[in-house]
């Protein structure tokens, strides 16, 4: 079809400016204007409208009017970024207005699309903004809160990757640095709530399509499953490979581009091209990679299995009949000066040395037929700890026949108010995943102090006990259905 480039600098209502580009399709746009979409970028070092210009060109080539713009602190634009917050949400707003105002677009034919940051400015258009007709949030968390302090753990992406990006802060970075080392995470969590997606579920009008990756480091697919389950619009749910460093496969990202054409066809253009006789939930399995389909997740097919904890590294569907000795999550200082400022101002290169990670570890019996685990698994730890702390990391993996092992998913936990010499349940939710496991292969829980490719480490020392006796059983629960 063929297509023009335009760069604009838009004023926001506080007078900062934009960079923005708009690509037009070639010839005379349909009556009433071309379908339109309002790209947005995700964080980071080169954050900027020129991570979206691609997207931008090859859906006008399609017939789209399509705007790219640089969010404020971020690419050429001016101003400092608020780090999703309020001010994002105003200039939102005000480029939606714009779009809509003095571009040939239809007034009902603007679509929202974005990843990461970008994800969640899609969702914020859908919340905020009646003149946004359908929207693609991508790779997105919906409780900006959790995305910081989850579990009572800092995260690793937060304040490793958007907290220490360069970029043109509002004095946010430093802020959230501040009270990460002070303590006072509940001020973190606090802060951030108000800007969360989920809080404005009830808000969204429009039909919505959330693309989502199994292995996303930063932003477990719990959270947009239960953001898809509240959503009371026309909806689809894609989850599977990509992500931030997610696993992936090599089809994964043109299953997701054709599903997001799809359903931009069918909204904004008027397509019926059966997306929407199609079942809402797209998915895939790991580490096959094939595609399933679904109406919820997980499927009514799906039943719990426990796997109690047992003496001599055992999981077991039988809980332990005898007495015992258990186990020991430790938490022991190779330097003691290594703190959690240390970990915050190096982005915990120094962890290693400094902290000794010990792993209990926990095998099943050989599986003698093929399953699938669908959902979330849910670890149920009892505990008695000496100190008022306490991590504890929860890890499932598939251990193949050979002895490969893959990690399949894992949680974690932490307690800053333990009463030490009591009992304490510990519970421990893993991210949501959908994966496959052949006959002869074996499952593998390890329990550890910390796993610093998730969250950071607690730097003071504690021994906690795990208990795996019949009164007190510690255990996992797994959500599988067979896969014959």
């Amino acid at each position: 079809m063929g297509y023009s480039e335009k760069a604009y600098w838009v004023v926001m209502n506080d007078g900062i400016g934009l960079d923005v580009s708009v690509c037009s399709p070639e010839g005379t746009a349909p009556e009433g204007g071309w379908p339109g979409i309002l790209f947005t970028h995700g964080h980071g070092d080169a954050g900027s409208k020129a991570s979206t210009i691609g997207q931008g060109r090859r859906f006008a080539d399609r017939g789209y009017l399509t705007v790219c713009y640089s969010i404020r602190g971020q690419g050429d634009s001016e101003g400092l970024t608020f780090h999703m917050g309020p001010r994002e949400v105003f200039d939102l707003q005000d480029m939606i207005d714009w779009v809509l105002r003095e571009q040939p677009v239809h007034k009902e034919k603007l679509g929202a699309v974005g990843s990461s940051q970008g994800g969640w400015h899609s969702h914020m258009a859908a919340a905020h903004h009646p003149g946004v007709a359908t929207v693609v949030p991508q790779n997105i968390h919906t409780r900006h809160d959790d995305f910081a302090v989850r579990n009572n753990c800092l995260t690793k992406w937060f304040f490793t990757r958007t907290m220490r990006r360069r970029i043109m802060s509002a004095g946010f970075q430093e802020l959230m640095r501040q009270w990460a080392i002070s303590g006072d995470w509940d001020l973190i969590r606090e802060w951030l709530r108000p800007c969360s997606p989920i809080i404005f579920v009830n808000r969204v009008k429009c039909p919505v399509f959330i693309v989502h990756g199994w292995h996303d480091v930063g932003m477990p697919p719990n959270e947009v499953v239960e953001m898809y389950d509240r959503l009371q619009v026309p909806k689809k749910l894609y989850i599977g490979g990509g992500g931030h460093e997610g696993q992936d496969d090599s089809g994964a990202q043109s299953l997701r581009a054709g599903l997001i054409d799809r359903w931009l066809d069918h909204w904004l253009k008027g397509e019926e091209n059966g997306i929407m006789d199609e079942p809402p939930i797209t998915y895939t399995r790991r580490p096959t990679w094939d595609h399933g389909t679904l109406d919820a997740l997980p499927p009514g097919e799906v039943k719990t299995d426990t796997y109690y904890l047992r003496q001599g590294g055992k999981l077991s569907r039988e809980k332990e009949e005898g007495v015992q000795t258990h186990a020991n999550v430790n938490n022991r200082l190779n330097d003691r000066d290594y703190t959690l400022t240390s970990a915050v101002m190096d982005d915990m290169e120094g962890v290693p040395n400094a902290l000794v990670r010990e792993v209990i570890s926990f095998e099943g019996d050989l599986l003698a037929e093929p399953v699938e685990i669908l959902g979330a698994p849910v670890a149920r730890f009892k505990m008695l700890c000496n100190r008022p702390i306490l991590q504890v990391h929860a890890e499932l993996f598939d251990v193949s026949p050979g002895g490969e092992e893959m990690l399949i998913t894992r949680g974690d936990f932490g307690d800053r108010s333990v009463q030490p010499g009591s009992h304490l349940d510990v519970e421990i939710t893993l991210r949501m995943i959908g994966y496959s496991l052949g006959t002869g292969h074996k499952l593998r829980l390890d329990v550890t102090n910390y796993n610093t490719t998730y969250t950071f480490p607690y730097f003071e020392p504690f021994c906690a006990r795990l208990y795996y006796d019949r009164e007190r059983a510690s255990l996992m629960e797994i959500p599988l259905r067979s896969c014959s």
